[in-house]
């Protein structure tokens, strides 16, 4: 697979090993936070499929809580400050790899847009093209099976 990423300074770089369960757009106030843009790209994946090559040990956290009370580990570079991961307290939990922090984008294509509730109103979203909910999904196996389907070479 051969795909790799890091943070902006250069300090943390990882690998991803395995392959990716499905990506998303996320248009929820965090997301448009921590991206300092209009939404944030989530790259589903098992934490085990995530290898760091350099920097682990530097890198910092912090926790905080989403719409339905679960923990959300945020992890980032403390020179930089690029988001890298989010998951949570349990190491066995899928994490979302902060997208943009790959080093080549141009494979991405996301199965859907969630939290369209907060979207801000000047982005346009082909609706025929995308799975659109307007906060998260009910079923995100569904979209998993979906996004495989989409991306079998990947």
């Amino acid at each position: 697979m051969n795909k790799t990423g890091g943070c902006q300074c250069g300090i943390i770089k990882y690998e991803l090993t395995g392959a990716p369960i499905m990506l998303y757009i996320c248009h929820c106030k965090d997301c448009q936070k921590q991206s300092s843009s209009a939404f944030g790209m989530s790259l589903r994946m098992n934490p085990h499929d995530v290898a760091f090559i350099q920097g682990e040990d530097r890198l910092k956290s912090w926790d905080t809580r989403g719409e339905d009370g679960a923990i959300k580990r945020c992890v980032f570079c403390p020179d930089c400050g690029t988001r890298i991961i989010h998951g949570s307290d349990s190491p066995d939990e899928v994490v979302s790899i902060k997208a943009g922090s790959l080093d080549d984008t141009s494979w991405l294509d996301p199965v859907a847009h969630i939290w369209l509730q907060s979207a801000q109103p000047w982005v346009a979203i082909d609706r025929d093209q995308y799975r659109c909910f307007d906060r998260e999904p009910e079923d995100e196996n569904a979209l998993r099976k979906q996004w495989q389907s989409q991306n079998p070479m990947i």
